[in-house]
């Protein structure tokens, strides 16, 4: 079948409809990558790696999206967690549309990928592509300059600088006159070698951000660099080693022109070494000279003189057996976060002298070891990440001022922070601003219309509204005509009632409640009033037989109730559904399975299970697998029992039954979305039980 025969034309009820998902960095940092899709059109934002995982763990969720149908892949810059999985994309799946970067990030992409290559290949769980996968990328990219605008089968380019990187760009898709701008990563600070992110001439109707620092401010550029400098220079006086994780290419320039500075200025510290200990940043020194002129003005008017990135006092190192490691020195080692490679050689070797010292100058992604460091050597962090911080993002969205936000690459907790503030400023400012928090793989959908005509009714129509005058209310379309009302007007101009949903869970917990207590106020931490997390209350929706109970985000009420007459302890969560009480629920609800502990006796049945099995007793394995099923059922479910003489599994759950024939893997239940939720369940442990066998070559 080919591509044209399997793209469908739009359906007319949702051709108005943009639908915007994350295949990675949905409440996450790394692998980068966003499906839009509209009118019929694919667009594939980025698509790089997970610094955290290795293999095809560290890919997108790819297999979400029929990847024949991406029309144009458009890669705003060249760290591995934006562009490393694209010569994957392009030569390992079915993919067959069009890949365009600007021209310093398609040269350092080049440079950058064949050294993941060789890195990767070394690896156990092998590299993700070849050398030849890389190639066809790069012959199959092409370029697109700054301010250019190119068209791809009725999708509209353009590219605006992004500061963050050299050659990093936002790029401006419109499609039958829907804007969208997608920043990456980027920068409204200028610093030493880049130029602040640009505005877009146009203003967007959508706009997906990144909130890499949530609500965190940045010290300003030259309070940064003073403390950076004073930092080393305290640690090279006590006579230790600076190390300096860094990113290869991007902020490690920017680090190596304040040293440089530095050590010109400071005859005392010249004695001193400064080593660069990346092979890929000196081969990558040559791409920087020759695109100067994509910097900034003082870099420009630098090279009139002389080469900025030729570095007098900086020496190269091939290897670490090049190091001379007596006395004071400065090292600047990849990667930034300590996973392995040189940096990591050079901290498990330096981290116990006091002396020594580590500053992080760069983004730490959770799940690395710079995130969790604890050491008898100092530890500073003085970020030089060019990821814009809240003033910046704040200030970009009121100034181009889109009706939609999507928040993007950035921790759940800091997203979900930066999008309250966004939100509270928004309304101080009597601005409408819908912002979405999507998770990986969660789409988010979002209807653009061009122009559209609306009847205003009811307590809307009771005042004239005045030109451009936002209304907000619920529009209702009746065959041809739409109407535009308040949601108390729903039950006269329709046969339509608004309703309530009421929603219980009951989670069994096998540790102390204070334990989930401490964890909920963790995450929730700054909530005030009538809504503090930390208060115990005995208000509504208390549940029966309930020792204590929290209220959580003013819209989850969480009851504990102790081990009683043979029922384990358990907390029960009840909420009003909705789109923030439900997203609340869901923090809690993750927070208290984290939190919960393994529930008592599954690692003795499972070894129990084990030794029947090397027996070659199935029978009695298969007992042991219903009681172990029987045992996590109730844990998420309540009470579990186990027939064994009938080979049956039951339980109930709100007046509801649930029968499991487990012999025949078949679940019974009269409720259909239990009985999907059970099924899930019980697939999880088969599939947990009987691991996939990887035969060897």
């Amino acid at each position: 079948m080919s591509r044209l025969d399997k793209r469908k034309e739009p359906d007319p009820e949702e051709q108005d409809l943009v639908e915007i998902m994350p295949l990675g960095a949905g409440q996450e940092v790394g692998r980068s990558c966003v499906i839009i899709k509209y009118m019929g059109k694919t667009i594939m934002m980025d698509c790089g790696i997970h610094p955290g995982f290795s293999g095809e763990a560290s890919l997108p969720f790819l297999d979400t999206v029929d990847l024949d149908t991406v029309d144009v892949m458009l890669v705003t810059h060249f760290h591995l967690d934006h562009c490393a999985a694209v010569p994957y994309v392009v030569g390992r799946t079915n993919f067959k549309g069009r890949v365009f970067m600007t021209h310093p990030t398609k040269a350092i992409v080049g440079t950058l990928l064949k050294d993941f290559v060789k890195v990767s290949g070394g690896r156990t769980d092998g590299a993700l592509y070849s050398e030849k996968d890389l190639e066809k990328t790069l012959d199959l990219t092409e370029v697109i300059d700054f301010h250019q605008t190119i068209e791809v089968d009725g999708i509209q380019v353009t590219a605006y600088r992004a500061g963050h990187v050299l050659g990093a760009c936002m790029f401006e898709i419109e499609i039958a006159g829907m804007r969208l701008l997608y920043t990456g990563d980027y920068s409204r600070v200028p610093d030493r070698h880049l130029s602040a992110a640009d505005t877009p001439d146009n203003p967007p109707h959508i706009v997906i951000v990144e909130s890499t620092y949530g609500v965190s401010k940045h010290l300003p550029r030259d309070q940064r660099e003073q403390r950076f400098v004073e930092k080393v220079r305290g640690i090279l006086t006590r006579g230790g080693r600076v190390l300096l994780p860094v990113v290869a290419l991007g902020r490690a320039q920017e680090v190596l022109l304040i040293l440089e500075e530095c050590w010109n200025n400071s005859p005392e510290l010249q004695n001193v070494p400064i080593y660069q200990a990346s092979g890929l940043a000196r081969r990558a020194i040559s791409v920087y000279q020759t695109y100067i002129e994509m910097m900034n003005d003082d870099i420009k008017a630098a090279f009139q003189a002389s080469n900025p990135f030729m570095f007098k006092h900086v020496t190269h190192l091939k290897s670490s057996q090049h190091l001379d490691d007596i006395g004071p020195c400065v090292v600047m080692a990849t990667p930034s976060m300590l996973q392995s490679g040189l940096s990591r050689e050079l901290f498990e070797a330096w981290c116990e002298d006091p002396r020594n010292g580590i500053i992080i100058a760069d983004f730490a992604v959770a799940g690395t070891l710079a995130r969790e460091l604890a050491l008898r050597c100092s530890v500073d962090a003085i970020s030089f990440s060019a990821h814009a911080d809240f003033p910046q993002t704040s200030d970009f969205l009121d100034e181009v001022n889109p009706p939609h936000v999507v928040l993007v690459h950035g921790e759940a907790g800091e997203m979900m922070r930066l999008k309250r503030a966004l939100e509270q400023r928004a309304k101080a400012m009597d601005r409408i601003r819908n912002l979405y928090t999507p998770k990986v793989t969660q789409p988010v959908h979002i209807r653009h219309q061009p122009r559209h005509v609306a009847k205003v009714v009811g307590r809307l129509a009771e005042k004239r509204a005045a030109t451009e005058q936002a209304l907000q209310g619920l529009l209702v379309r009746h065959g041809a005509q739409d109407s535009l009302m308040h949601p108390s007007d729903l039950p006269f101009f329709t046969k339509l009632h608004p309703g309530r949903v009421l929603q219980r869970q009951l989670l069994a917990l096998h540790k102390p409640f204070s334990e989930v207590r401490l964890a909920l106020e963790v995450m929730f931490e700054g909530t005030k009033g009538d809504t503090d997390l930390g208060q115990v209350t005995s208000g509504a929706m208390q549940e029966p037989g309930a020792s204590q109970s929290l209220r959580v985000g003013g819209a989850v009420n969480v009851s504990y109730k102790a081990e009683e007459g043979g029922e384990p302890a358990h907390v029960v969560l009840a909420w009003e559904g909705g789109s923030t009480s439900d997203m609340v629920a869901d923090a809690v609800i993750a927070i208290i399975l984290q939190s919960a502990g393994e529930p008592t006796g599954l690692q003795q049945l499972e070894t129990q299970r084990q030794a029947v099995l090397d027996n070659g007793d199935v029978d009695s394995a298969m007992k042991h697998e219903m009681q172990m099923l029987a045992t996590l059922l109730n844990s998420q479910f309540g009470q579990a029992h186990v027939d064994h003489q009938q080979d049956l599994v039951m339980l109930q759950v709100d007046q509801q039954h649930v029968i499991i024939d487990y012999k025949a893997s078949k679940v019974s239940c009269s409720d259909d979305a239990l009985r999907s939720r059970v099924e899930r369940a019980m697939q999880r442990l088969v599939e947990a039980m009987n691991p996939v066998q990887i035969e060897g070559h």
